[in-house]
């Protein structure tokens, strides 16, 4: 009974929260009339529009290897870390309150980095890279779930991703969820959006713990390699 009444509380806070966020917004400008010009002159740039091609051949490819790739990770034993910091968590359900930040953060950049091709292009890229190293990392850090563990589903990871075989636990080191929120709050292009996307970050990291998904570790190392992840496509200039 006291465990739901915390987790009923979390999920209040975070609604007040994103309420907040979403009223502490700039007004965004009407892009609607320049959207169409502005992705037609990049394509007219040949350069672009090879890259372009590329990163979506290349995110194409993750869907059709990643459900054989994450059911053998889920069947291979790993070991378990003692994480002081997890276990002093109780472990709730607070799936939906993930979910919110998760989906409506990355639906709200998207909607963002639409209205600058090159900026959403250079996004495109350092999301192909940061997944090869995560799925890297997966490989090179065999790990079984942490101790209390609350199933975490995502519907649409099942989809594209997981394959609904069986549930994957051991997708660990490192946070994919966390990932995601590094490059909301890097490529959103206002400081006040950057602030906010901060604040759902560090609450979306706390419940991810909370959840018990994921080790302290996991979530720790995430914006390294993100933003190793960014760097590197910015530093090749492919965008």
């Amino acid at each position: 009974m006291m465990l739901n009444t915390i987790t009923v509380i979390f999920e209040i806070f975070f609604i007040l929260f994103y309420f907040l966020a979403l009223i502490s917004l700039p007004k965004l400008p009407n892009f609607r009339p320049n959207l169409k010009q502005s992705w037609k002159a990049a394509f007219t740039d040949r350069t672009f529009a090879l890259s372009f091609i590329g990163a979506l051949a290349v995110f194409s490819i993750f869907p059709f290897k990643a459900d054989d790739y994450f059911q053998w990770i889920q069947l291979r034993e790993g070991v378990q870390w003692n994480d002081p910091l997890l276990n002093a968590i109780p472990a709730l359900n607070v799936s939906y309150p993930i979910f919110g930040i998760i989906y409506l953060s990355v639906i709200y950049l998207l909607y963002r980095l639409l209205q600058d091709p090159k900026r959403f292009l250079w996004f495109a890229w350092a999301f192909n890279l940061e997944t090869a190293f995560r799925f890297a990392t997966i490989y090179f850090v065999a790990l079984n779930p942490p101790a209390g563990l609350v199933d975490l589903h995502d519907p649409l990871a099942e989809i594209f991703i997981y394959g609904e075989n069986m549930a994957i636990t051991k997708d660990l080191f490192f946070s994919g969820h966390t990932a995601t929120m590094v490059f909301v709050c890097y490529f959103l292009p206002t400081m006040p959006e950057r602030r906010i996307a901060l604040g759902l970050s560090l609450i979306l990291a706390s419940l991810l713990l909370v959840q018990h998904v994921h080790y302290s570790l996991d979530v720790l190392a995430a914006p390294l390699f993100t933003l190793t992840a960014i760097g590197i496509v910015k530093r090749t200039g492919i965008f």
